[in-house]
């Protein structure tokens, strides 16, 4: 999910925003959100919801006050080169401002309250931040050489993926408040050697070590490697001793469904919090309502050390293994048609 590329001059970034179209007018207002709708495109009832949301628990955890909302448009395909200033991009932050050519666009979101934060930082870890935070679900892309993705980051999936691993990596490895700290002291535009410097400032060892670290940490899914800070932040169901069911009720018109996802997906979505008290063999059924694609997605809010990616279809029971943990389930179905989908988990006596 390419963003905005670096713009050389100080003049060409002046030009490019003298050239830019006004921001749409503002048509939802969150507390922390203000959404412009240009496009014609469909939403579903709780997308700028989810996302307002988003954006207060991105800032609560990094500590920043939201003094004005945040900015998001939501723009016809079409026009995001205007905006943009490049054919190909998905998305894009700059000036206190997101475009989008999708409803939901967490990761531009994220750059937001990063950028609230004062988090200049390094493109591949800012990049990496907003793909860790944001939702992500890229799929087919490749894990490349650390090094040569921090000392010549581009805009590619395979970029954005690694140093998303690598992201996630350094904050279980460092904490937080150090990966900001570290952020806060570095600019975007910085050599490797003004970076390698910082580095060992801030998280008390050299980059290469960190690299060398990094080599022996798993790899996982995009999907897996996101933080889902609203999806593992919702109070759990109860179980009935062995087992829990839950019952999610897809509408796009209403106000608990988010979507539709990426241009002409379809797709639509709600999800829930789940926690896992013992390890062990699980069975899940997925039962619908209705006959349309629609598809339970079952992940552990670990980082790659823990993860777990299981998608099952509806009307089908599948035994999996599942560490103990927080869990965030995501019920998945067909935007134009409303459903209501149950996921039924049973610990299985071994």
């Amino acid at each position: 999910m390419p963003r905005i590329p670096p713009i050389g001059s100080p003049f060409a970034l002046a030009l490019a925003l003298a050239c830019t179209p006004e921001f749409p007018e503002v048509t939802w207002e969150g507390e922390h959100l203000h959404v412009a709708q240009s496009a014609s495109g469909r939403v579903c009832g709780g997308s700028y919801a989810y996302q307002d949301l988003f954006v207060e628990r991105l800032a609560e955890l990094l500590g920043v006050t939201l003094d004005a909302p945040i900015r998001y448009a939501f723009v016809d395909p079409e026009e995001i080169q205007a905006y943009c200033f490049q054919d190909g991009y998905g998305g894009c932050y700059y000036d206190d401002k997101a475009y989008s050519p999708v409803p939901v666009l967490t990761h531009e979101l994220a750059h937001a309250v990063a950028d609230r934060a004062g988090w200049d930082g390094p493109r591949a870890f800012k990049e990496g931040f907003a793909e860790v935070f944001g939702f992500n679900s890229d799929t087919d892309v490749e894990r490349l050489p650390i090094r040569g993705v921090i000392e010549d980051f581009v805009a590619g999936r395979d970029h954005y993926y690694t140093a998303a691993l690598f992201v996630r990596f350094l904050v279980e490895r460092y904490g937080l408040d150090r990966f900001g700290d570290f952020m806060l002291a570095t600019d975007k535009d910085d050599e490797f050697s003004a970076i390698e410097a910082s580095f060992k400032t801030h998280f008390g060892e050299p980059i290469d070590a960190a690299f060398a670290a990094f080599d022996a940490y798993p790899t996982c899914s995009a999907w897996a490697n996101q933080a889902a800070i609203v999806e593992c932040g919702m109070e759990p169901p109860s179980w009935d001793s062995d087992s829990t069911r839950i019952t999610v009720s897809l509408d796009c018109g209403d106000e608990g469904t988010i979507g539709p996802f990426g241009e002409g997906s379809g797709l639509m979505s709600a999800a829930r919090t789940l926690e896992i008290a013992e390890g062990g063999v699980y069975q899940m059924t997925v039962t619908s309502t209705s006959s349309a694609r629609n598809v339970v997605r079952l992940s552990h809010c670990g980082s790659c050390w823990e993860a777990v990616d299981k998608i099952i279809a509806a009307g089908s029971t599948r035994t999996v293994e599942l560490p103990p943990g927080r869990y965030f389930a995501d019920f998945i179905g067909d935007v134009e048609e409303p459903m209501e989908i149950t996921l039924y988990l049973v610990h299985l006596s071994l």
